[in-house]
């Protein structure tokens, strides 16, 4: 897509220490953002931009094993390194260390990219030898790096956050629009299982809901996913799917009482599972959560429901390709709680807007296939 100047993010450089190198004498990267699954999502578009700056360039991204099968088939990733978030033991935690070394011997990173800058992250990054160590200005911990880059505040977007890290390499904005979307991929084999195991047929209106989320704070009610659920079947004739986290069996079985047969509860998928799916739908309303982000990044239009979080830093996503972030911010905000008795501001987020929004983003999609 070419670029103009309304579809271009104006990225300043962020300042870094070091000298600076240039990315086309690059042959090989090794990125790490361990955790989380949102947060991860959150990484591809660094990673386009990457292969985009030198299309030779070889790729290893360094996460925990929970969060590795999303980046299966990525075509910007040839290396996947999973590693486990708690070894079991001291032994089991040096085994981990060596098996790492090794790997990273075998692919020999030029440069490194720690994308988190926990202590672990920064420590992971050092042991794997690349003599270039790219990472934010973070206490003791940024004495492992070669190139600190020190982030500007405020940040615009968890995305521009993240490119920051490429100034180093002489990667700078403006990039355009396309460079900056997310992106996971599924296989056809993937979608026709999920078609066939809950009997998808093709044509059928589908919109799924995901009423979970990490931490309380961040779930919109229970009762008004259930009526929202109601409205889109009486109203659009919609088949209204909930899906599933880890640990929120009892919230979806609750939701899905309330709903009266409006929508059916799906069980826990594992990662691949969960994208074939939601690669297929038409909407998908989500908490501030993991979910969301994958949807978003497969084109499924998406609607993310925000409470204490900051959609402007967590939710860049464009209205153009069908995504709303849907907010009330109380006037503590931003609180960054995980816990809240009050939650005023999703009391003031109704039912009524988020379906008027689901139907808008529905609408916006058949729109863009029509001119395609």
């Amino acid at each position: 897509m070419k670029a103009d100047q309304e579809s271009l993010s104006h990225l300043a450089i962020a300042s870094s220490s070091g000298p600076g190198v240039d990315v086309r004498s690059v042959q090989r990267v090794v990125v790490t953002r361990l955790r989380f699954l949102g947060d991860i999502v959150l990484t591809t578009p660094l990673l386009a931009i990457l292969k985009k700056a030198n299309p030779a360039l070889r790729i290893a991204y360094l996460l925990e094993d929970t969060y590795a099968p999303i980046l299966f088939h990525h075509p910007h990733v040839d290396e996947i390194w999973p590693l486990r978030r708690r070894a079991g033991s001291l032994r089991g935690e040096v085994g981990q260390i060596l098996a790492l070394r090794r790997r990273a011997q075998s692919f020999r990173p030029e440069v490194g990219i720690d994308l988190l800058g926990l202590p672990r992250s920064a420590f992971l990054l050092y042991l794997t030898g690349a003599p270039v160590r790219i990472g934010g200005n973070y206490r003791v911990r940024k004495h492992l790096y070669t190139h600190v880059v020190r982030h500007r505040e405020p940040q615009l977007s968890a995305i521009d956050y993240h490119l920051e890290n490429l100034s180093p390499l002489g990667i700078k904005g403006p990039f355009a629009e396309e460079d900056l979307r997310t992106r996971l991929d599924v296989l056809p084999e993937e979608v026709a299982r999920i078609r066939g195991r809950f009997r998808i047929e093709g044509g059928q209106l589908m919109v799924g809901l995901h009423p979970g989320a990490t931490w309380p704070a961040k779930r919109w009610f229970p009762e008004r996913f259930a009526e929202l659920a109601r409205q889109l079947q009486s109203r659009l004739g919609a088949r209204v799917v909930l899906t599933t986290g880890p640990g929120e069996e009892e919230l979806v079985s609750r939701v899905a009482a309330a709903a009266q047969g409006a929508a059916e509860s799906l069980p826990v998928l594992d990662l691949r599972g969960l994208a074939a799916l939601l690669s297929l739908l038409d909407a998908y309303v989500a908490n501030d959560c993991g979910p969301m982000h994958v949807a978003a990044a497969l084109g499924t239009p998406t609607i993310g429901l925000f409470g204490p979080g900051e959609p402007n830093i967590w939710f860049p996503y464009r209205r153009e390709d069908g995504h709303v972030a849907l907010h009330h911010p109380c006037p503590l905000h931003p609180c960054h709680r995980d816990f809240c008795e009050d939650l005023t501001c999703f009391r003031q987020l109704e039912v009524d807007e988020v379906f008027k929004a689901v139907t808008w983003a529905i609408e916006q999609r058949r729109s863009v296939r029509a001119t395609d």
